[in-house]
């Protein structure tokens, strides 16, 4: 019979990482904020940096919370319309609309106070053996809760568009107002 390891039970593999000390104290700064060990608020920032996954066939209701949630953008005629939205969600009733590999640029700046971020996302889905492609450009910012705050605050919204140069005006539109160099 072997001896129990003391202190608390391993969360998963350990990962050295390096990191510029000023980059080390921000992310102090936050763990501080958030109340959280450095760890912690690590494993949480970058939980929040991945990108949503669906895996295989996606359900009705996953595929409709993604579709009715989304905002409406600065070109409503190039968003999703109603035909595609059908489309999709008929297939997800069936179990043939599936999720492809998709690419997102993240672009995000973060204070002691808040992080914000601004997405561009291509998402490919196939549905009923043909494929369909949607660009979201998607924003959120997320307040650390401060000292004399109860609680910490969140605000994301995205918008689907079927046309990619319309997203990418949209996007860009939102770096201007969301992240000002």
């Amino acid at each position: 019979m072997s001896a129990a390891m003391p202190g608390r039970p391993a969360i998963g593999p350990k990962v050295p990482i390096n990191f510029p000390a000023d980059l080390l104290e921000d992310i102090e700064t936050g763990a501080s904020l958030a109340q959280l060990s450095r760890a912690a608020w690590i494993r949480r920032a970058a939980a929040r940096a991945l990108p949503e996954v669906f895996d295989g066939a996606l359900a009705p209701d996953d595929m409709f919370r993604f579709l009715n949630t989304a905002e409406r953008g600065a070109e409503p005629d190039h968003e999703v319309d109603d035909a595609t939205i059908r489309r999709l969600l008929t297939a997800a009733d069936h179990g043939t609309l599936t999720i492809q590999p998709f690419t997102t640029e993240t672009l995000a700046t973060q204070t002691a106070r808040e992080r914000r971020q601004l997405s561009f996302v291509t998402r490919s889905f196939v549905a009923d053996g043909a494929r369909v492609v949607l660009y979201q450009v998607a924003h959120g910012t997320i307040t650390y809760r401060q000292p004399g705050e109860h609680d910490p605050g969140h605000h994301g919204e995205h918008t689907l568009y079927l046309d990619k140069a319309a997203a990418r005006a949209w996007h860009q539109e939102l770096r201007k107002q969301f992240l000002p160099t």
